[in-house]
């Protein structure tokens, strides 16, 4: 008579020993195949060698940035879109090889391989900006923000990381509401990580007043794959014609309103009006689109344009503006016109780092000074080495970061970073209060403001959006606000940071070595 019962197996051996041989093929990929640089290599193996096995093999499925980056839709989405401005693009590549020399802004001559660079591998078009506002203190934005929505007439596209239910967020969804019962289109995107402590029926009271809310990447129940792809951009557009982006959330604290959490936080927004915005609001549409509300994946650019507003894709897609020819590119170059790009990052890119790249670029260019403005300072190498070499050149270099933070391994980590970095010339100011300001400017002559930190989760892992400003009146204004917080600032040497205990000093390098999965 046949037996077929099971034999006796050691089920929960067996079931280590999988998870065992399941850790080691992890662990041959990231020694023989991971493509990153080797310190965050070298972190990995740490935690797949020391950690219990199992635990660092979900962490890397979670946060190496190899597992999970976008969803089909959104892959397809993006590659539709970039159909959208293909032709632009590739008219204004041939007027700036055919035109280069005459060019009227010698700030775009000047940073030439920059602009090829953003057309050519970021998509990035050249637009313009125009009636250009900085805020530096989130009471200033928050008031100018409220008129313009109150003034809203026929859309509303926001996109936040954080909006709490507190004094702003309520005072700006009870606008919002309103003006969606008038007739407004209202779409408000935000973050279901960063909003994770703003209840949802919270966002509801949009949904029921006529407005659209919808929560990006959905943190679910189970294995949350998107748990490490976060939206992390700011961004407000109004009647395709005006937009806000920069650092700061929709919370009390960036106005420091929040009894609970006083940091002295100083940030910085720009808005602005100008072609700029259309290019935004592509983005924005990209990001609201991806998340679930297609039924059909589209192919084309015709099943396409059904979910943008008719005036947007007239005019992005106005055959008669590539007839013009070269005039074209010369409605860039009206007087009080600020000549601009605007530039993404998201995992779902093949290249994953367009900012990090215009980032370098520009500091790679410098002749004269490079002025940044970061929360967290926590470069990659390839960042890192930019800065040194740079250095070394004789360019100035001043980078402001938080005396106070919102994160204590942050800040552990960029002071070794930053102890590191005095000794190759680089310049260090310690803001009294938390600078959330995302700003970079070189040589009085091209700025950067957007919602990019310097750090490997802006650059790899988060869904990001900046604007390059090729002006030097508007870049003056940068520098004059830079030049003001390191004035109110602490300047700080390599004696500074080695003067601090060496268990401080021993905590500061060990949080730096994590500093790639921070």
């Amino acid at each position: 008579m046949l037996d077929f019962s099971l034999p006796n197996l050691d089920i929960p051996l067996w079931v280590h020993n999988l998870i065992a041989a399941c850790n080691l093929v992890f662990l041959v990929f990231v020694l023989f195949f991971e493509r990153k640089e080797s310190r965050r290599r070298f972190v990995w193996i740490l935690i797949l060698v020391f950690l219990p096995n199992g635990i660092g093999m979900a962490l890397y499925i979670l946060f190496s940035g190899h597992i999970f980056a976008a969803t089909r839709r959104m892959r397809d989405l993006n590659a539709t879109a970039g159909q959208f401005s293909a032709p632009l693009r590739e008219r204004q590549k041939k007027m700036l090889d055919r035109k280069r020399a005459s060019l009227p802004n010698h700030v775009i001559k000047s940073f030439m391989p920059l602009v090829d660079m953003n057309l050519s591998d970021g998509n990035s078009l050249l637009t313009y900006a125009e009636n250009t506002s900085i805020f530096t203190y989130g009471a200033a934005f928050f008031d100018d923000l409220c008129a313009e929505l109150e003034a809203a007439r026929q859309s509303i596209n926001m996109e936040f990381f954080i909006y709490r239910q507190d004094q702003i967020g309520t005072r700006v969804m009870e606008i919002l509401c309103r003006k969606a019962r008038e007739g407004v289109d209202v779409k408000l995107l935000y973050d279901d990580f960063g909003c994770f402590l703003t209840r949802v029926r919270f966002f509801r009271r949009l949904d029921a007043a006529g407005g659209r809310s919808r929560p990006f990447f959905l943190v679910r129940v189970g294995l949350p794959l998107t748990l490490n792809y976060r939206n992390h951009r700011k961004v407000v557009i109004i009647d395709s014609n005006k937009a806000y982006i920069g650092g700061m959330n929709l919370a009390d604290e960036y106005a420091n309103w929040n009894p609970r959490r006083r940091l002295n936080w100083r940030d910085t927004m720009v808005k602005l009006e100008g072609s700029c915005v259309l290019a935004m609001q592509s983005n924005f549409l990209g990001d609201w689109y991806s998340q679930g509300a297609w039924v059909n994946r589209p192919k084309t650019i015709e099943s396409m344009l059904r979910y943008f507003p008719p005036s947007f894709a007239e005019k992005l897609l106005d055959t008669s503006e590539l007839e013009r020819g070269s005039d074209l590119m010369q409605e860039l170059f009206v007087k009080d016109r600020i000549a601009t790009q605007v530039i993404t990052n998201d995992p779902s890119d093949s290249k994953k780092a367009n900012i990090e790249d215009a980032f370098i670029r520009m500091i790679m260019s410098a002749r004269k000074s490079i002025y940044i403005e970061t929360p967290y300072f926590t470069p990659d190498e390839e960042f890192q080495n930019a800065l040194k070499i740079a250095s070394y050149s004789g360019v100035k270099i001043c980078i402001v970061i938080p005396g106070d933070w919102d994160k204590f391994f942050m800040k552990a980590a960029s002071y070794e970073f930053a102890r590191e970095l005095c000794a190759d010339g680089i310049r260090f100011y310690i803001y009294p209060g938390f600078i959330h300001s995302k700003m970079l400017s070189v040589d009085g002559k091209i700025a950067s403001i957007g919602t990019t930190n310097i750090d490997n989760r802006s650059f790899s892992l988060h869904f990001e959006e900046n604007i390059l400003f090729y002006d030097e009146r508007f870049t003056a204004r940068c520098d004059v606000i830079i030049e003001r917080d390191m004035q109110h600032s602490q300047a700080v040497t390599k004696e500074f940071f080695d003067a601090k205990p060496l268990v401080v000093r021993a905590f500061w390098s060990f949080c730096k070595l994590f500093s790639p999965l921070l």
